[in-house]
């Protein structure tokens, strides 16, 4: 299914736009302005420092040749949301084999439906290792950069 966004996109070496993982589905606005505005800064340039065992932690996931896909469904009204969708867009940005895009469930109810998101943020984490093979951990709460490191490592 499409689902329209605002997909951040790098330009790569040959000039061509290099998607960064990361994206809005949706207008980020309201509370999750300042993570879409601290977004566009992290997938810039060095963006907003992490010691250095977390950034040890974002570099080694998915070393194994598998990827990580981080689905954040947001309201533009809650308080933890901006928090959450920041931790995964964070990690995105510094591991290209990670994705983290935030869904305002606004625009996207079968999402809530399909994943049961009686509160928000929902957080849904699909692995897929180098074989193939997919597992999926859904979440909710709000969650700093470690934190969703743990539930990524969970996953």
């Amino acid at each position: 299914m499409a689902r329209p966004c605002v997909r951040l996109c790098k330009a790569g070496a040959d000039g061509s736009l290099q998607p960064t993982g990361l994206a809005f589905h949706g207008v980020p606005s309201g509370h999750e302005f300042n993570s879409f505005v601290l977004a566009l800064y992290n997938a810039a340039g060095p963006g907003q420092s992490v010691d250095n065992d977390t950034q040890q932690r974002i570099e080694k996931l998915d070393a194994d040749g598998g990827t990580t896909d981080v689905m954040v469904l947001v309201s533009l009204t809650c308080t933890m949301c901006p928090t959450t969708v920041l931790s995964a867009q964070r990690i995105a940005s510094d591991n290209p084999k990670v994705k983290a895009e935030a869904y305002d469930i606004s625009h996207f109810p079968e999402l809530q439906s399909q994943y049961g998101a009686m509160s928000v943020p929902c957080i849904v984490v699909n692995k897929t290792d180098a074989s193939g093979k997919t597992t999926q951990k859904v979440e909710f709460g709000k969650k700093t950069v470690p934190q969703m490191l743990d539930l990524i490592d969970e996953a």
